[in-house]
């Protein structure tokens, strides 16, 4: 009982001591086990080794305890050969225990009386994970380094079930149906996704990743601030051994067998080039006391889809410099430090409906770091402490350099899309930054409580900002025109919108607190139980006054501090259950209640007195100009008081069944019920007229709202009054079953594979866009009543009913290597809008998102095929060739606006890229 007590009062006492931040996201696994006699006794006192070439030292120690159990926390993933040793008993080895990000390799030992030499046993780790409720994908270096990608580090996570790109080749991902900001982005334990976008700012080279996880469904109490899954990415580290490579990756339209013909001006889609040559190298420095890594990436792209001029089309490019170091203090302490840079640009191609001038596209440069100590006080207990951040440079201008006026024609002649001339409408210089310090504490009990418990706790502390300074165009003006048919009249309207350049921006503050324990009751039956508390505070700044030219007038625009604050507790509960009798079927559920991260892009617009604009008509695109008064006036920054911060509840419950030493099966069900999502807000202030209008593609007829008095609005959680009666959420809804199968290498070949059947519905803030779904920075979608047409309940923009993933590696004779993806998936739906008659024309969605509104079937298989050569010394040198998309499927994936006018068709701009086929050569040593 004593023993039990001085536990008790350690676990608090290092719960309480830590007031620093810890973070919650591992770059690390474990190895646990459990030590018996023949008669199956506990033995306590046994010593186990675990040993690895991923270890400074080569090798960790621990004791089993009193029960018999023994856990090696924090170990770098790898593969691991386990030894116990006893006197008076026979030495036992088991070789090829993998340890992967956050998951845990078994090494059971059942010892003899000493009466030969040491007994050694080569061994997979289990295939199934009984410890654990939560239902991760981990994928490793070698798994990953010959499938058939497109060489970005969003390609290779999409490969995990239930997860989607927004678009192919996207940095937006939707996972578990949720939206593409609220994801959490871990690399090396740096939190990268960005304070007012959600998303990923910061890039991996592929050839650097030791191993991914992707951690959605049963997530416990470490992983907060997401709603969708948890993308993890170690990157490699040195070794004893120097080691390293070079890989060049090419292709270019002589290797493009492409059948699109869109029967425009530029018809085919056209590679001009696609370059990606990488550079890896590490090793001792000392060894076994100071390892480094150092990798470098030449990256360039540059296609053009149907429309865009191939002659003058731009080249997206990235040059990216990584370096780690790894310092072994001594046996219990190790410090590691990381670095990265990196030159990046995504400029925009000119279209048919886009001069060069008015294009524009991001251009920036990216810095990261990172510092860790870990701390191992004994074989139980370990302690790590971090500082990271990084800084972000962006830019959004002219790829011209044009500081025209912009001119948007929205009625051209001859009907379609919108036309876009002049310069650039709303272009923008932008920076975002984050800083986190955090500290995690681990420590094992066995025969504690009712079982064996393994804890985690940690604290945790960011700030992150963003500042952008934002123009109506660069000159301060732009002009549109539009025409509208009323029941036979053509009316033609020219406008001319007036702006001075003003600052915008946030700032925030997060504190986190978990309490993670994985409670082993028999073994059999695991619990994972976990708390978490999140304090945010939301704040825009003071910044400066701007004049025309966007320089500061030595007066200060006010901020609000604070704009909100939240406190959210999010309880975790889950289970692990081992039937049968050779307990090779896991039963697992979950229950979790999840909060998304204080993503700034969802509230700091408009900015706190932002000048208003002013309009004037006119007859032509040249005039004269009547000013007519206050086009906007924004006002200052307004949001629902008590704001809440969206959140998810989430249910699981599956089982998985392994066959056989290799093969395993699983099924799980998963629901998600998220509400408080954060959009415009209309109150019921404003004074209208109804309106008859008729959908003059359908002849449905509606009835619109037109103010007279407009109504007042600001960000909050629900869309409030509308023409469809007062909606008092913003809402999804998710439902999937989830069907895995996996194969681990053996022999010579190995497979996974997944099927996800989903839908996914809702109203979300963004709900007229094509993403689902960014945040809605400065934009005014959803600010009028007469938007939420048919908008609520509609299929969402990443609801993809039927996703089918395969990957599989095969080594063959000779030195050959075959490898292919499949991905068989429905296409993403999209309404159809209009702007309506009523007063400023809002958009308003007449045929909501869903069958038969979809992108069609995609039917994507890649394959590779490769021979790698022996050259002697560990050099080898590897050939391949890639082709992707055999089938040579290339439905559309975006258009150019799905706001139609009467007459109009949907216009793509951007296709599934056609069959092609990849280069690659690479050298490693």
């Amino acid at each position: 009982m004593t023993r039990r007590i001085s536990i008790g009062v350690a676990i608090v006492g290092l719960l309480l001591c830590f007031s620093m931040p810890a973070s919650a996201q591992t770059r690390t696994g474990r190895i646990v086990g459990q030590v018996t006699g023949l008669e199956g006794y506990p033995m306590p006192g046994v010593a186990i080794t675990a040993s690895s070439p991923a270890v400074m030292g080569g090798s960790r120690t621990a004791v089993s305890g009193e029960t018999g159990a023994y856990r090696f926390a924090a170990l770098p993933p790898g593969v691991y050969t386990v030894k116990a040793e006893m006197n008076g008993f026979q030495t036992l080895t088991i070789e090829g225990v993998s340890v992967a990000v956050g998951g845990t390799g078994t090494a059971d030992f059942v010892m003899q009386a000493e009466f030969s030499d040491e007994m050694v046993v080569t061994s997979e780790s289990p295939l199934l994970d009984a410890t654990s409720s939560a239902v991760p994908s981990t994928y490793t270096a070698d798994f990953l380094k010959n499938l058939p990608t497109n060489r970005n580090f969003y390609d290779i996570i999409a490969v995990a079930p239930d997860v989607n790109l927004a678009t192919e080749d996207s940095s937006r991902m939707v996972a578990g149906g949720s939206n593409v900001q609220s994801n959490a982005w871990f690399i090396d334990g740096i939190e990268t996704a960005a304070p007012e976008t959600g998303t990923s700012w910061v890039g991996v080279n592929p050839d650097a990743i030791q191993e991914v996880q992707v951690m959605s469904i049963g997530a416990p109490a470490e992983y907060g601030n997401m709603l969708g899954a948890a993308f993890n990415v170690v990157t490699k580290s040195g070794s004893n051994e120097v080691k390293g490579g070079v890989n060049a990756y090419w292709f270019d339209n002589s290797l493009v067998n492409s059948q699109i013909d869109y029967g425009t001006v530029f018809p085919d889609f056209v590679q001009n080039e696609f370059w990606d040559v990488s550079a890896t190298l590490g090793g001792p420095i000392a060894k076994d006391k100071l390892w480094f890594f150092g990798a470098y990436e030449y990256w360039r792209d540059n296609h053009a889809y149907p429309g865009s001029d191939p002659e003058i089309n731009p080249t997206w490019y990235q040059d990216r410099y990584d370096l780690k170091l790894s310092w072994r203090v001594n046996d219990s302490n190790l410090v590691d430090a990381k670095g990265y840079y990196a030159k990046w640009g995504y400029p925009s191609a000119a279209s048919l409906y886009t001069t060069p001038s008015a294009s524009a596209g991001e251009i920036g440069d990216d810095l990261m770091w990172g510092f860790s100590y870990q701390s191992i006080f004994s074989d139980r207990t370990f302690m790590e402490v971090r500082y990271t951040g990084w800084t972000t440079n962006d830019d959004f201008l002219s790829q011209t350099g044009s500081t025209e006026a912009a001119y948007i024609d929205y009625s051209p002649p001859g009907g379609g899309p919108a036309t876009y001339s002049g310069g650039v409408w709303y272009p923008w210089t932008y920076d975002t930054s984050i800083n986190q310090v955090s500290v995690s504490v681990s420590t094992f009990a066995d025969d504690f409580i009712a079982g064996d418990h393994d804890f985690k706790f940690g604290i945790q502390a960011s700030s992150g900002d963003n500042a952008g300074k934002n123009f109506t165009s660069m000159n301060g003006s732009y002009y549109y025109h539009y025409a509208y048919d009323y029941y036979g009249d053509i009316y033609d309207y020219y406008y001319k919108v007036d702006g001075l350049p003003y600052w915008y921006g946030a700032e925030n503050t997060s504190v986190g607190v978990f309490a993670d324990d994985s409670w082993t009751v028999t073994d059999r039956l695991t619990f994972n139980i976990g708390v978490r508390y999140d304090y945010h505070k939301g704040v825009i700044p003071s910044y400066d006054r701007l004049d025309e030219n966007g320089n500061p007038t030595g007066t200060k625009v006010p901020g609000i501090d604070p704009v909100f604050t939240w406190n959210n507790f999010s309880p975790r509960i889950g289970f692990a259950y081992a039937a049968g009798a050779d307990q090779q079927t896991v039963i697992r559920g979950s229950f979790g209640v999840y909060y998304d991260g204080n993503v700034t892009g969802n509230w700091d617009a408009p900015a706190p007195y932002q000048p208003p604009q002013f309009y004037s008509t006119g007859d032509s695109w040249n005039g004269p100009w009547e000013p007519q008064g206050v086009w906007w006036d924004p006002g200052t920054n307004d949001v629902q008081p008590n704001l809440k911060a969206p959140r998810t509840l989430q249910y699981s419950v599956g089982f998985e069944k392994a066959f056989g030493d290799n093969y395993s099966f699983g099924v799980t069900g998963l629901y998600k019920d998220t509400t408080d999502l954060i959009g415009w807000q209309i109150l019921d202030d404003g004074v209208y007229e109804e309106m008859p209008w008729t959908d003059p593609f359908t002849g449905d007829e509606y009835t619109l709202l037109n103010p007279i008095v407009f109504p007042s609005v600001r960000k909050g959680n629900s869309p409030g009054f509308t023409v469809d009666g007062n909606l008092d959420s913003y809402w999804q809804e998710y439902w999937a079953v989830i069907l895995e199968f996996n194969r681990r290498f053996s022999g010579f070949w190995s497979m996974q594979a997944s099927y996800t059947y989903s839908e996914s519905k809702g109203l979300i803030a963004a709900f007229q866009s094509q993403y689902q779904s960014n945040p809605l920075y400065g934009n005014r979608w959803g600010a009028d009543p007469n938007a939420f047409l048919n908008a609520d309940g509609q299929r969402l923009q990443g609801d993809r009913p039927h996703m089918f993933r395969v990957q599989a590696n095969f080594q063959l004779p000779w030195n050959l290597n075959l490898n292919t993806m499949i991905n068989l998936q429905s296409g993403r739906p999209y309404n159809r809008m209009f702007f309506v008659p009523t007063d400023q024309r809002p958009r308003a969605v007449v045929a909501p998102a869903g069958d038969p509104g979809r992108h069609d079937f995609q039917y994507l298989w890649d394959l590779g095929i490769g021979k790698r050569f022996d050259l002697g010394g560990d050099v080898g040198l590897q050939v391949d060739l890639q082709l992707f998309n055999v089938l040579n499927n290339t439905p559309t994936d975006w258009f150019e606006t799905t706001t139609l006018a009467e007459g109009d068709v949907y216009v793509p701009n951007t296709w599934v890229k056609p069959m092609r086929l990849q280069l690659h050569l690479g050298i490693d040593f």
